[in-house]
This record gives structure tokens, C-alpha cells and sequence, in this order.
């Protein structure tokens, strides 16, 4: 269910967004942002209102029906090829406990993020623009994160290789991929086999419907054994 300004409140609500706490004019203003900014770059092919609720926030914040902690715990979260700040303005906004960082190579998105984040007051939300592989041998990443996110980004088994030294060392430590269900059936034998090679165990979230109608969503996590 939507509200009449497209707002999938029902959705968000069970992916563990605390809507009476959260003023959701916020995330209005970064899509008012967007289509402004996207008149000047090209940062995405979505702002229209609708698609933007549905594939940009929705799609995002749908992590919290997979990991839940990533709604309500005091976590370090990096979003590698964070684009134009999705997932990590989303989660930023709906966890204000999160420390998220987004890395992200193209300049123009990366500047964008950090634009937003500072007018919209997420200040628990910053930017790194270097390729994940660069920013891992950064002292302000390296070793760093509970958690690594990627979505839209390339073939998971490629991405373990790249992002696993963002990681801090420990049992729990995970890398999520945000896939479909096809992507994840495509990906699964190359994934387990680098999983494997570098001490990850592999699991996958059940299937999640997005509102509208929009596709379906499922997360493979690549979790630290040791």
C-alpha cells in the first residue's frame, strides 16, 4: 500500500522503518534534490516520484526484511558503488544509529552524496570517492566495516574478492549483495567458490515482492567464518 504521494508506508514499515520517528519530508526533499541535480548530470534514470519510492528507497531499505540489526543497531556500513547515495542516504535516514559510508569512484555522484547527507542532515552518513579496492587500503576503511553493501554493482564472486579487506576481522562480518532471485541462481556457483577461497560462508534471504509490483528483490550474504 502507497500513500497519495506514492510513500509505500505498509512496506517500509516491515522492513523495520520507525516512521513516527523518522520525518519522512526528509526523503521528499532528496527526490525534489535529485531531479534537480539529474537535470545537470546524469546521476540516475529514475526520479519519477513513484519509481523513485518504489526502486530507489523501498528497494533499499527492503535490506532490514533480510538483516534486521541493519534498522535498529549501531553498525559500521560501507555501500560500495553507492551511485547517487542508494542504498546509503536510505538507511542513513531510517537508522540515524548507522555509521554509513558510501564509495563511489565517479566524482559527480560521489559529491552529490555528500551534498545531501550534509543539507539533509544525515551527518551519520559520509563519502569516499575511491574504488572499493583503494579505499580498503585507506586507515579510514581498511578492516573497518560490519557490513559492506552492494547494490546494482558487478558479479558477486568479483565483488568478494574486492571488498572483503573492508571488512573487520571477525565471526559476523558480511558482505550483502543486492540481487533477484535469476541473478543470485546465475552467480551462486562462482560466489561459493570465492566465498570459500577467502573463509565466507554463503546464505541467501528469502524472496522479497517489491510494492507495486516492481520486481522481487533477494539479498546473498557472504558471512566472515572466522
Amino acid at each position: 500500500m502507497t500513500d497519495a504521494n506514492h510513500v509505500p508506508t505498509e512496506f517500509l514499515q516491515r522492513c523495520g522503518v520507525d516512521l513516527t520517528a523518522r520525518p519522512i519530508d526528509t526523503l521528499r526533499r532528496l527526490h525534489a534534490n535529485l531531479v534537480a541535480a539529474n537535470q545537470q548530470a546524469n546521476l540516475t534514470r529514475i526520479t519519477d516520484e513513484r519509481d523513485y519510492w518504489i526502486r530507489h528507497v523501498a528497494d533499499s531499505l527492503a535490506i532490514g526484511l533480510a538483516w534486521p540489526a541493519a534498522m535498529t543497531d549501531a553498525l559500521r556500513v560501507a555501500d560500495v558503488g553507492c551511485g547517487a547515495g542508494f542504498p546509503a542516504l536510505p538507511l542513513a535516514w531510517a537508522n540515524p544509529r548507522l555509521e554509513v559510508v558510501g564509495i563511489e569512484s565517479h566524482r559527480r555522484k560521489a559529491d552529490f552524496v555528500a551534498a545531501q547527507a550534509a543539507e539533509l542532515g544525515l551527518a551519520n552518513c559520509r563519502v569516499i570517492a575511491r574504488q572499493a579496492r583503494e579505499a580498503a587500503r585507506m586507515p579510514e576503511a581498511s578492516q573497518r566495516f560490519d557490513a559492506v553493501l552492494l547494490r546494482a554493482v558487478a558479479e558477486a564472486g568479483r565483488m568478494i574478492r574486492d571488498c572483503r579487506e573492508l571488512l573487520r576481522p571477525g565471526v559476523g562480518a558480511r558482505i550483502v549483495h543486492y540481487k533477484t532471485p535469476v541473478a543470485v541462481a546465475e552467480e551462486m556457483p562462482l560466489a561459493r567458490r570465492e566465498a570459500d577461497k577467502f573463509g565466507f560462508s554463503l546464505e541467501t534471504s528469502d524472496v522479497i515482492a517489491l510494492p507495486g509490483g516492481a520486481g522481487e528483490r533477494q539479498f546473498l550474504i557472504c558471512m566472515r567464518r572466522d
